[in-house]
């Protein structure tokens, strides 16, 4: 393992104060990526059949009193990030409001003290989307007035993937693909609420707000050890508890409950590879888990290239490609979190301090 302050090839920022500023300074900090994100998705929107820039922002607006009730704190930053960055809100919060690649695929094993070498209690998570997405990521070191600072990896700064919190708490997850998606409260906005929690309690709550648009599957874990997986829809959810002292999981539900809501299982082949092998590989470390546990496991082929260490397929265009941009442990007993910076079959995990 390495310990340095940067990891290579991933940007680092910082920024503290009022959420409007937090995000001003994240916006000026990371307006290259902020406009790459925009830039992508204008695009994509003049793809789409009779969609136009003025339609996806109306639509969006539509759900703006949903988001400012549910956390109003976050439109600040996001106001205060698209005039850092020089954005229009509206057009920016219409991304926001629209996004999908994110969380594209991605593995992730949670572990309480119970089955670590050290007695500590890990979340780790590798991040598989697009590859294109890579030099967008930003580790952020964020301390909002009145909210435990947190340290995460996002996209442009401001749209959350995994994080620690000074409270103990971790948020990590995997896309999933429901047919109940709708209008709604942005899914990212449950991911950074998360974070914003000072317990357990709130912190289940704030996975799964009432009125969201769709879900990811957000795996909340506390420095006690306590681990649930967050299976979420967009109108129900099931809360899978690590009963065991682990839990894994990938891009399909897995709760019995939750299954009419999977839009196809046919397209979710490489998610049972994924979770099938890093459940069997996990098990033999059990009693002796520890941070070199989880590269070994990350960095897994069976299945190449759609396996838990995902590789770009050639014969694929670029839009429909995925790979492992980056990869991390975080350490919830320390408030410590282990990068690795692209594929983990080679690179190194470096240490970060809350």
């Amino acid at each position: 393992m390495v310990r340095n302050r940067e990891t290579k090839g991933i940007r680092e920022v910082a920024a503290s104060g009022s959420h409007y500023q937090v995000g001003v300074s994240l916006g000026k900090q990371c307006r290259d990526q902020a406009m790459r994100i925009h830039k992508r998705f204008k695009a994509d929107v003049g793809r789409r059949p009779g969609m136009t820039m003025a339609k996806a922002v109306s639509a969006a607006k539509k759900t703006l009193p949903l988001s400012r009730e549910f956390f109003p704190e976050y439109v600040e930053e996001l106001e205060g990030y698209a005039d850092g960055a020089g954005l229009s809100f509206d057009e920016f919060y219409a991304d926001v409001c629209d996004l999908t690649g994110i969380g594209k695929g991605c593995t992730d094993i949670a572990v309480n003290a119970q089955w670590t070498k050290n007695d500590l209690v890990f979340a780790a998570h590798n991040e598989d989307v697009e590859p294109y997405n890579f030099e967008d990521l930003a580790i952020v070191r964020v301390k909002p007035s009145g909210e435990p600072g947190f340290i995460g990896v996002s996209y442009g700064g401001i749209l959350l993937t995994i994080g620690l919190n000074a409270a103990g708490i971790s948020l990590t997850g995997n896309a999933l693909v429901q047919n109940d998606s709708r209008s709604g409260i942005p899914k990212m906005f449950a991911v950074r609420k998360v974070l914003s929690a000072r317990g357990l309690y709130d912190a289940l709550r704030f996975a799964v707000p009432v009125g969201r648009s769709s879900s990811f599957n957000n795996i909340v874990c506390d420095h006690n050890g306590e681990i649930y997986s967050m299976e979420g829809s967009a109108t129900t959810f099931d809360a899978i508890y690590a009963e065991d002292g682990y839990l894994v999981h990938a891009n399909h539900y897995l709760s019995p409950r939750m299954w009419k809501y999977e839009s196809d299982m046919h397209t979710r082949i490489s998610s049972i590879i994924r979770y099938n092998r890093a459940k069997k590989l996990f098990k033999k470390h059990l009693g002796q888990v520890e941070v070199s546990t989880f590269k070994e496991i990350f960095s897994d082929h069976v299945g190449y290239p759609e396996s838990i260490c995902r590789h770009a397929d050639p014969s694929l265009c670029e839009a429909e490609q995925t790979s492992t941009v980056f990869s991390t442990v975080l350490d919830l007993t320390h408030n410590v979190a282990w990068i690795c910076s692209g594929n983990p079959c080679t690179g190194e995990y470096r240490r970060y301090e809350l």
